[in-house]
C-alpha cells in the first residue's frame, strides 16, 4: 500500500469523525446545514473512490453507514451498543490497514 493510500484512509477516518451527523436537528439555518453535510458526504465518497483496495473502500463505507445509523438511533432515542462495537472494530481494522 502506498503512502498516498495510507493518507487517504486516515483522511477518510477524520472525515467520518468530523461529519455533522446531527445536521437534521438544526433549528436555524437548516438548509445551510443540509448543504454542508451533503457536500461533505460527496467529498467523502470521492475520497473513498480514490482508494485502490476494494476491501478498505467497503470498510469505510460500512463505517460511514454505521455512524449514520447510530446518529439516527440517537435522534430517535434508541440505544444500540452493538453498532458502537462494530464501529470500533472497523476503525481498528482500518487503522491496522493504514
Amino acid at each position: 500500500m502506498t503512502m498516498t493510500q495510507n493518507t487517504n484512509i486516515q483522511e477518510a477516518l477524520k472525515m467520518i469523525d468530523n461529519h455533522d451527523w446531527y445536521w437534521r436537528m438544526s433549528d436555524n439555518g437548516y438548509e445551510n446545514h443540509y448543504n454542508s453535510a451533503k457536500s461533505h458526504m460527496k467529498a467523502f465518497v470521492k475520497l473513498v473512490a480514490s482508494i485502490e483496495n476494494a476491501n478498505i473502500r467497503e470498510m469505510l463505507r460500512n463505517l460511514w453507514t454505521l455512524r449514520w445509523e447510530s446518529a439516527c438511533d440517537a435522534i430517535n432515542g434508541k440505544k444500540d451498543d452493538n453498532k458502537k462495537a462494530k464501529q470500533e472494530e472497523l476503525k481498528n481494522a482500518l487503522a491496522l490497514a493504514a
